[in-house]
């Protein structure tokens, strides 16, 4: 991020801490971003009529609007805006939840501000591209196509937050063969963060 702040991309952090805020926005200017700071889901929502950022921040938990129902709030014609959640440990589902609803990306709490400039810097170079583009399509098909069955349907159930005891009860198998399942997988998929597997299975269309 090489930009000068009064040039930079326009991020909107919606938190209900100040200092978070505070902190986030003194950061990411240093870093030449330019921030616009919201203490409110609503307040996010109301501001989005006569402003376009071009990432949206987002705390997951907030009194008012929580951060899945100010996603959804999002008006049709910001929805192309990009959006990363801030998730306390222990929300994965919520975090697999707000993917599913239309988040580019989640950060766990705290993270630092290289780990969201990156995070920011990746949605923005994404956002022309869109997930659900042919050859990104036939490339996660032909991943997909690599796992067996077994491999596939745990998957499945870890893009959707379950935990491998979870999976080891629904699927009727040991908790060790399930990790064995999965550790093939992610060798085969070739990437073992969450967000990109979920993504992958999205641009698959393997629901």
């Amino acid at each position: 991020m090489a930009e000068s702040a009064d040039s930079g991309p326009l991020v909107a952090i919606v938190d209900d801490q100040r200092d978070v805020r505070t902190t986030l926005g003194k950061g990411l200017g240093r870093m030449g971003y330019r921030c616009h700071p919201f203490a409110s889901g609503q307040d996010l929502v109301d501001a989005l009529d006569y402003l376009e950022p071009d990432c949206i921040l987002l705390d997951m938990r907030m009194p008012g609007l929580d951060g899945l129902e100010t996603l959804r709030q999002i008006p049709a014609n910001r929805r192309h805006i990009p959006v990363i959640f801030f998730t306390s440990h222990g929300d994965i589902a919520l975090a697999v939840e707000a993917m599913k609803t239309g988040a580019a990306d989640f950060v766990e709490k705290p993270g630092s501000l290289a780990q969201i400039s990156e995070k920011i810097d990746a949605a923005l170079a994404a956002r022309p591209q869109g997930v659900a583009g042919s050859h990104e399509a036939a490339q996660a098909r032909e991943l997909i196509g690599k796992l067996t069955e077994r491999e596939r349907e745990v998957m499945q159930f870890v893009c959707e937050g379950f935990q491998s005891k979870e999976i080891a009860d629904k699927l009727d198998l040991s908790v060790r063969t399930i990790d064995s399942h999965r550790h093939h997988a992610i060798q085969k998929l070739g990437d073992s963060k969450l967000v990109s597997i979920i993504r992958i299975f999205e641009a698959a269309g393997a629901d």
